[in-house]
Formats: structure tokens, C-alpha cells, sequence
């Protein structure tokens, strides 16, 4: 029996030592193989970056020379925004195959993002050099041109791109892009326009639709787009509705519409400072005062240091007659703007609504002192010295206010004189 045990451990020593070599080889063959598509996979449909990461470095750890490895793993770094180790791999890549056209390209894009355009340029141009009918690597040499706002060259690129890829919604966005840029703006809406067609959810493209056709002064189609945009575009759509907040104010009976999308805006994004502004100075124009007054309240919440959040509070508590508040108001403005005539004057008006002739003239006086030509504190001032039975000095004011403007010194002298 023991005889027996031996023979067979002996055979099965020797059949390992026979077939292991021939299992070590065939293994390492299909590793490579598996090993690359699985990586490939995990990068390009599962988007799961580290993880093909391991693959391709398994691969050039098996095989120092695999091309096609190195150039992945600088398609997983620039993926991953690790441009530099991209160019690296890129580099690599070339190294070894020369003529790598893809490589270049990927080097090309990377370059891009760290700001070397020139070398990003070179970089493309190899790539054609190569491989004349890449559509792709036209395509990046016109994003470089338009870096280096060479927009002629930019145009000329991407056309010859777009004649390589006819169906490429983003090679007709980019042709819009820069015609855009250059102020040709009904090429670029053509060209924004296709784009939209071949790609009905290309948000960025609705957006810039808008932008051409505000620059043309068709605002409702410019609204039509920025609506479109702002349900694609969902992290800045709360920039778009402040956008089109503006242009309903622009087409007749816009401005519900407007107020509409002011609120939106601030829905979307309640720290949103300029929207809540906007808002209140729209609810101002309405004559909704108690409304404005809380948006601006909201504004002074998120930005205490708003430019003028303080004297435009002021005054919508004139409007609902609460002085008290306004003269609260604008001397918090004050604070904020010592120098600003036109804060002296608000509390010179507001003290004068009061009665509080003593503090009204003095503010008065301020925002002459600082604007002596400042016609409505003038007036104000007659109106103050009228009130007070002043007439000379009222008379004196309108002498000041003929050089300024005849009408208000008109309408001072008929108080004088009624």
C-alpha cells in the first residue's frame, strides 16, 4: 500500500512538473487578453476608473511593452482628471508606436485641460498628420484654435471636422460657439440649431440659442430656448431662470412672467442674493411694497454687505409710509457709504415726510455739500424752507436750481408764489 501512495504522489509530481510551465504561459496569454477587455470594459461602460486602473497596470507588469495599456491607463487618468499622469502614459504610448494617432489625441485633450494650448495644437496636428481623416483630432485642433482665439482657424477646423462626422451634434455646437463669439450671430443659431436637431437634450446648446437670439433682440425666442435649457441644464438652471427674469421684462406683459422666474431662481437656489434683488425691485415697480420688502429682507440674510440692499430697503418703507424703518434703513446705508450724496438725500427726504424740518436740512445740506449740482436736494431744500415760512432762502434755491434745470426750478417758483 505505502508502494502504491509513493507511485502515485511520484506521478503526480512529475505530471505538475510537465504540464505547469505550459498552464504559466497559457495563463499569462489569456490574462492580457481578459485582463485588457475587462479593463476596458470597467473604464468605457462601468466607468469604474481604479478599478481598470489595476487591470492595465497588471498588464504592463506582465508585459513592460503593451502599447495598448499604456495608452488606457492615460485614458483612465484624463478621465479621472489626472492630466498630467495622462500625458505621461500618452507619451509612453507614442514612445512605443510612433504613429499612434490616437495617443496624440488623448495627449492633445490633456494638454488642454492644463492650459498648454500650444502643446495641445502640436499635439493634434500629429495626430492628423497620421491619420488625415480624424474627425476627432480636427475637431480638438479647433478647440485649441479657439483657446487661442484664433476663431478663423477655429471655424476652419471644426468644418473640416464636421465634414468627417456630418451627424456630431457637438461639431455643430462648437461652430455655433464661436460664431458666437465672433458676433455672427445667425450663423451661429444655424449652426445651434442642427445641433439641437440631432441631439434633442443638448442643454448647453438651448442656452446658447437663447444667448444669439437675445443678441438679435428676438426675445421670445430667446425665452423659448432658455426654457428648454433650464429643464436640461439642471445644475446652473437657477442662473437661467435669473436670466430669463430679465428678458420677460422685454416682451409685452412680461412681467408676471418675470416675477415668475425671479422666484423660480430662488427656489432652485435660496442663496441666491442678486434673484431675491431683482424680485424686489420687480415687486417695487408693481407698487407691492410689503413684497419687496421681504426679498430684500432675504437679500440682506444671505449678503449683509449687498451693494445698495440697504437705501433701496429705505425707500420701500417710505412707499408704505414707515419712516421710522426707513430711517433705519438708509442710515445703515450710510455707514456703508459715508460719502453718498444720494443717501443724504433719502433721509433729508424721509425726515421732511416726518416734519423733522431741523434733521431734513441738515441731510439736505450734506448731499449738496458733497454733490453741489444734486437738483432734487435743492428742491428739497426750498420745499423745507417753504414749509418754514423761509420763503427768501426758498428763492435763493430756486436761483441755484435755474441753472440746473428750469423745469424743477419752475415748479419750486410756482410753490413760492401760488
Amino acid at each position: 500500500m505505502k508502494k502504491l501512495n509513493k507511485l502515485i504522489n511520484l506521478f503526480f509530481f512529475i505530471f505538475i512538473l510537465t504540464i505547469f510551465p505550459l498552464m504559466v504561459i497559457y495563463s499569462q496569454d489569456i490574462s492580457i487578453e481578459e485582463l485588457y477587455f475587462q479593463g476596458v470594459d470597467l473604464l468605457e461602460n462601468k466607468k469604474e476608473y481604479q478599478e481598470a486602473l489595476k487591470c492595465f497596470q497588471r498588464i504592463i507588469e506582465m508585459d513592460p511593452n503593451h502599447i495598448e495599456a499604456y495608452y488606457q491607463i492615460g485614458q483612465v487618468m484624463r478621465n479621472s482628471g489626472e492630466f498630467e499622469k495622462a500625458i505621461i502614459h500618452y507619451k509612453q504610448a507614442i514612445k512605443l508606436r510612433p504613429q499612434y494617432s490616437s495617443a496624440y489625441y488623448g495627449l492633445g485633450l490633456s494638454f488642454l485641460e492644463i492650459k498648454k494650448v500650444n502643446e495641445s495644437l502640436e499635439a493634434f496636428k500629429e495626430a492628423i498628420r497620421h491619420e488625415p481623416d480624424f474627425a476627432s483630432a480636427h475637431y480638438g485642433l479647433g478647440l485649441a484654435y479657439y483657446e487661442l482665439e484664433r476663431y478663423n482657424d477655429a471655424i476652419s477646423a471644426f468644418e473640416q471636422a464636421l465634414m468627417l462626422a456630418p451627424q456630431d451634434a457637438q461639431i455643430y455646437f462648437n461652430l455655433g460657439l464661436t460664431y458666437e463669439k465672433i458676433g455672427e450671430y445667425q450663423k451661429s443659431i444655424d449652426y445651434l440649431e442642427k445641433a439641437v436637431s440631432i441631439n434633442s437634450d443638448y442643454g448647453n446648446a438651448f442656452y446658447h440659442l437663447g444667448l444669439n437670439y437675445q443678441e438679435i433682440g428676438q426675445y421670445i425666442d430667446a425665452i423659448k430656448n432658455l426654457e428648454k435649457a433650464a429643464t436640461l441644464l439642471s445644475d446652473s438652471s437657477y442662473e437661467i431662470y435669473y436670466l430669463l427674469g430679465f428678458l420677460y421684462q422685454k416682451i409685452e406683459d412680461g412681467r408676471g412672467a418675470a416675477i415668475e422666474s425671479f422666484k423660480k431662481a430662488t427656489q432652485i437656489n435660496p442663496q441666491y442674493a442678486d434673484a431675491f434683488f431683482s424680485l424686489g425691485w420687480l415687486y417695487n415697480q408693481n407698487g407691492e411694497y410689503d413684497h419687496t420688502i421681504e426679498a430684500y429682507k432675504q437679500v440682506i440674510q444671505i449678503d449683509p454687505e449687498y451693494n445698495y440692499i440697504y437705501y433701496n430697503l429705505g425707500w420701500a418703507y417710505v412707499e408704505t409710509e414707515d419712516y421710522t424703518k426707513a430711517v433705519e434703513a438708509f442710515q445703515k446705508a450710510l455707514e456703508k457709504s459715508p460719502d453718498d450724496a444720494d443717501i443724504y438725500y433719502a433721509l433729508g427726504w424721509t425726515f421732511s415726510k416726518q416734519e423733522d424740518f431741523e434733521n431734513a436740512t441738515d441731510y439736505f445740506v450734506q448731499a449738496i455739500r458733497l454733490q453741489p449740482d444734486y437738483i432734487y436736494a435743492h428742491y428739497g431744500l426750498g420745499l423745507i424752507y417753504l414749509a418754514q415760512g423761509e420763503k427768501a432762502l426758498a428763492l435763493e434755491e430756486y436761483k441755484i436750481l435755474k441753472n440746473l434745470d428750469q423745469k424743477i426750478a419752475d415748479q419750486l417758483f410756482a410753490l413760492i408764489y401760488k
